[in-house]
């Protein structure tokens, strides 16, 4: 059941950053610009590679992974992810240690567990505690905004939050990473292989407890 809920997690946060994220032109190189901050293509390739890596040596077979995205764009978007909250949490005073961090891999059966479904839903090693960080911000940031234990306070939370990030540290896409809609965020490009859109689960504020 843990690692159910993680895995949920994982993707709610991509889904979060496929509904928030604007289209626009980029800077030549960039995968992505996350306010002012930029994502070069050479970053995301060298951390596809680091997946692919490490999905290789946890013996997690690449075909059988089950992404709304293709790897180069399923990675795109969760290093998005991590900056664009990073950020919003740094604008509103929002810290979260490495105890936290931890706390909250001990919380989903420890860090060996843990870091195999960080990688089936494709986020490498060397960026988990990032995404983790960027994760446990949006929570902390969820709960101030009235999330309690009802699905339609988180529901609405989540939404408020998402809107919140959205318009103080907007993100802009490549359109070589694909096709971009808005409602759905990345689509179906032949040039990254055919897939199936997943829509984004009905409360995307369900997050495992935030540590600290």
């Amino acid at each position: 059941m843990k690692s159910y809920r993680v895995r949920v997690a994982v993707t709610l946060a991509a889904a979060g950053i496929a509904m928030t994220a604007c289209g626009g032109p980029v800077q030549a190189g960039s995968a992505a610009i996350i306010g002012n901050e930029r994502i070069t293509s050479s970053q995301v390739n060298d951390e596809v590679r680091a997946l692919r890596a490490d999905l290789a040596a946890n013996k997690i077979p690449e075909e059988q992974l089950q992404l709304p995205a293709s790897l180069p764009q399923m990675v795109l978007l969760n290093m998005t992810f991590s900056r664009q909250f990073e950020e919003l949490g740094r604008r509103k005073g929002v810290t979260v240690s490495d105890r936290d961090i931890d706390d909250l891999a001990v919380a989903q059966g420890g860090w060996p567990q843990f870091d195999k479904v960080l990688l089936a839903n494709g986020i490498p090693r060397d960026q988990s505690r990032a995404f983790l960080r960027a994760y446990i911000i949006r929570s902390k940031l969820a709960q101030q905004a009235g999330a309690g234990q009802d699905q339609e306070s988180q529901a609405a939370a989540g939404q408020k939050v998402l809107q919140e990030a959205d318009a103080t540290v907007p993100v802009k896409y490549s359109p070589r990473y694909g096709k971009y809609d808005p409602q759905q965020g990345f689509v179906a490009d032949d040039r990254f292989g055919a897939y199936t859109p997943v829509a984004p689960p009905a409360n995307p504020a369900e997050a495992p407890p935030a540590a600290g």
